[in-house]
Formats: C-alpha cells, structure tokens, sequence
C-alpha cells in the first residue's frame, strides 16, 4: 500500500527557490495560493500516485493540504491518442498565472467548475507511441487545455487511473477536489482568477 509524499512546506519552498521559481508568500493577506504537483518516481499512468500540495498563508502561519492526483495521462488515452501528435504529458515547470476558474468540459454532462489552463502556455511531451507507457519526448507549448479537474468518487493513491485522465491534472477523490476548489474560490476572491501551478519531480527532493 503506497501512500502520498508529503514533504513539508520549507522542504517545497527549498525546491521552488532552487529553481528559481516565485514563492507566493504575503503573510498580510490569506489564501495567496502556492499550487505544486509532484510526480512520483518511477512515472506510472496506472494510478493516482502523484501528489498535489497547497499552501498558502492563514492569519500570518502556513497552512499546506496534500491530495493524491495523477499528473500522468491514463491508459486509454496513451493507447488511443485523441490527438494525431500524441497523447499530452505536462512536462515539470512553473506555469505562471496560466490557469483560472472556469468551466472543464463545459457543454458536456461531465462538465464542471475547475482550474482550466486558459490564460496562458504550457509545455507538453507528445507521447505517440501506443504502447500504453509514459514516453516523455517531443515537447510541444501552448494552450492545450491541461486542467486541474475532479476524478472519481471515494478514490486514493492506489485507485485506477485507466480513464480518468487525457493529459489533465486529476484528482482521486471528489471530496478532496472540492475542497480544494474552495481554497481556489478564497484565492480568487484575495488575488484574482489567476494561478500559477507548479509540476515538480518527486526526485527534486532528493536532490
């Protein structure tokens, strides 16, 4: 039984600042979000074993949550491409004030409130080959609609990832997605409908 890496929020911010990436950190004003994937090593699609953590500042102290996600595309898609370039793998990076609330899927039942990619690039490794496994090659940037959506019900770090996910960011379980929309409703009405989101390797902490 796996379980979510959890590193604490100076260990988050040590990487951030190594890569010289922004820190969001006004200790004056709540819910300046710091959103962080961090993808587990060895790479998988078969479960939500990624990470998502968010922290933020909260009457002047840090606050962090964790949620297992998968940052990785599922089985299906890498089999069966919905695009003839390949299947899109969010590559790490800082993607500042790319995404905002809005609506993934609108238009369709599955539809719903979530953090969209609709403000600016991201970069993407095609994975063209069908064979089912993670290939990160031929990088592509610009607006693919890589969001930041709810999953499953009642789902964990060892929940199947076979169709959840096309190249989006996915939660396992529902409830902590909407949790987690909440902290982005906070955020919006703070700063804006603007954020950034951060992809990291799980071997960045080892570093």
């Amino acid at each position: 039984m796996g379980q979510t890496f959890r590193p604490t929020v100076d260990e988050i911010v040590s990487v951030l600042k190594n890569k010289n990436y922004r820190v969001y950190d006004n200790s004056d004003i709540d819910w300046n979000l710091n959103i962080i994937g961090i993808r587990n090593t060895p790479v998988s699609p078969k479960t939500f074993d990624d990470t998502l953590a968010v922290f933020h500042r909260f009457m002047g102290e840090w606050d962090i949550s964790y949620y297992p996600i998968t940052t990785d595309p599922s089985r299906k898609y890498l089999l069966k491409p919905i695009r003839s370039e390949g299947t899109a793998i969010l590559a790490p990076g800082q993607y500042e004030g790319v995404y905002k609330l809005d609506i993934h899927n609108r238009g369709r039942k599955s539809g719903h409130k979530a953090l969209c990619q609709r403000l600016g690039d991201v970069t993407v490794y095609r994975d063209n080959t069908r064979d089912g496994e993670l290939n990160l090659v031929n990088p592509h940037t610009g607006r693919f609609g890589i969001n930041i959506h709810q999953g499953p019900m009642n789902g964990n770090y060892d929940s199947d990832n076979s169709i959840y996910s096309a190249g989006c960011q996915v939660f396992a379980d529902r409830r902590h997605f909407s949790e987690f929309l909440l902290k982005c409703e906070h955020g919006e009405q703070a700063f804006g409908n603007s954020f950034t989101y951060t992809l990291l390797d799980r071997a960045d902490f080892d570093a």
